[in-house]
């Protein structure tokens, strides 16, 4: 019974998928920012309902007008992530290039208006870092992922420093946010990770499971320039996150 459940839902969110990256492209050319956001928040609301997960949302008040120029630095665990994020606030990602190969999930992922990055190109890095604070001092919001990778959900990973740099040049406000997934009486959702599994698999074992509960807790923000380097600033960062983490961890326990 569970697997036919997860294929209803799997064909709702390849349909929520398709409408996203249509009506991106219809609307992109002649919409204002409010409405391309607002066709992404509804897009967001409709694909995590299309899992028959529930969105719970804690801590820091987020303002939209105060999210102008800044990051959402986030901890990495799940395919869904990117979509949660969207869910809180029109963001645009950093990704790996390599994002371009993957079928299907590449149209989703440049709809949202992720900015590809080589990360074996240093020289790119540092034109990356230049164009995505040019957006940030002209108001955009970037969500980003320092783990660099998904995890299992057992902990946080160490955070990369190289793209908080672009925070620095743009003297952004950063706001620190905890994804944890959980499932039944609190316990971990390990299905929903994206570690060394492929996409389809983690899809159709998120998919499976009853009584999905997505948490995300947005910390105090910081300003990036508050820090020396970005190196204080990536282990601020990774402290703050992984201890409100932790402590889910410990109250699930």
């Amino acid at each position: 019974m569970r697997t036919f459940i997860a294929y209803l839902r799997f064909g709702a969110v390849i349909a929520s998928m398709a409408i996203m990256v249509l009506a991106v492209i219809l609307i992109q050319p002649f919409s204002l920012y409010f409405v391309q956001w607002q066709v992404r928040k509804l897009w967001t609301r409709c694909l995590i309902g299309a899992t028959g997960a529930k969105l719970h949302i804690h801590g820091y008040p987020l303002n939209a007008h105060e999210l102008a120029n800044s990051m959402m630095v986030s901890n990495h665990i799940s395919w869904m992530d990117t979509v949660v994020m969207l869910r809180l606030h029109f963001v645009r990602y950093i990704g790996k290039i390599e994002m371009l190969n993957w079928p299907i999930l590449k149209n989703v992922i440049k709809a949202g208006g992720t900015i590809f990055i080589n990360r074996k190109n240093k020289k790119n890095l540092l034109s990356v870092n230049q164009e995505v604070a040019k957006l940030l001092q002209n108001g955009a919001t970037i969500g980003l992922f320092p783990e660099g990778k998904t995890s299992f959900g057992t902990t946080v990973l160490p955070f990369k420093a190289p793209i908080l740099e672009a925070a620095r040049m743009a003297n952004s406000k950063i706001y620190p946010i905890v994804l944890s997934y959980r499932k039944n009486d609190n316990e971990l959702a390990q299905e929903v990770s994206f570690a060394n599994v492929g996409w389809l698999t983690t899809v159709m074992n998120t998919l499976r499971l009853r009584n999905l509960i997505i948490n995300v807790t947005v910390l105090p923000p910081v300003m990036a320039l508050d820090f020396s380097d970005r190196e204080s600033l990536s282990e601020y960062l990774h402290q703050e996150i992984s201890k409100s983490y932790q402590s889910q961890q410990d109250f699930a326990n």
